[in-house]
């Protein structure tokens, strides 16, 4: 019944965000990306960079958001002050990884090269899973926990009944 009731509350919150950053978060979350990144790349001398094709990469903020929102015991001073800190983490790795795949194509943004390849796979894996890892820095003690029973020796359970 347990696991029932998460699963419908991860469903409850994580289907309207989802239709939300679809319907409005997305193209929002790319103008103001545009407008805060262009200035930064210009400042350091990356005036070349054109983010453009990554906006759907984007969407990692949705699953740090949820498993922030879900994770229980948390208090919401942990909580908030995660998801703030874990947003401006986010938002650097979109700086990363719109760099790397900008600079992946050769010119003209036509074709990606064999290097290009081999240097946004990793942009691509860093950026898509720096929701769990930042998630699992600020939820360490409901994370440790949950390691430890799945782990737990059956004469270890019987110690904590």
């Amino acid at each position: 019944m347990r696991v029932l009731l998460t699963l419908l509350k991860i469903v409850a919150i994580s289907a309207p965000l989802t239709w939300l950053w679809i319907e409005w978060g997305r193209d929002a979350y790319g103008d103001l990306f545009f407008n805060l990144a262009m200035p930064i790349y210009g400042l350091l001398g990356l005036t070349d960079v054109v983010p453009e094709g990554a906006r759907d990469r984007f969407i990692n903020y949705l699953p740090f958001l949820i498993l922030m929102l879900i994770t229980p015991d948390m208090s919401w001073r942990r909580r908030l002050s995660g998801i703030a800190i874990g947003f401006g983490v986010i938002f650097c790795v979109h700086l990363i990884f719109v760099y790397v795949a900008s600079s992946a194509t050769i010119t003209g943004g036509r074709r990606m090269t064999t290097h290009g390849f081999m240097r946004i796979v990793p942009a691509n894996a860093l950026s898509d899973s720096i929701p769990l890892l930042l998630w699992v820095l600020f939820a360490k003690d409901f994370v440790w926990q949950s390691v430890g029973k799945v782990f737990a020796t059956p004469t270890d359970a019987s110690k904590s009944d």
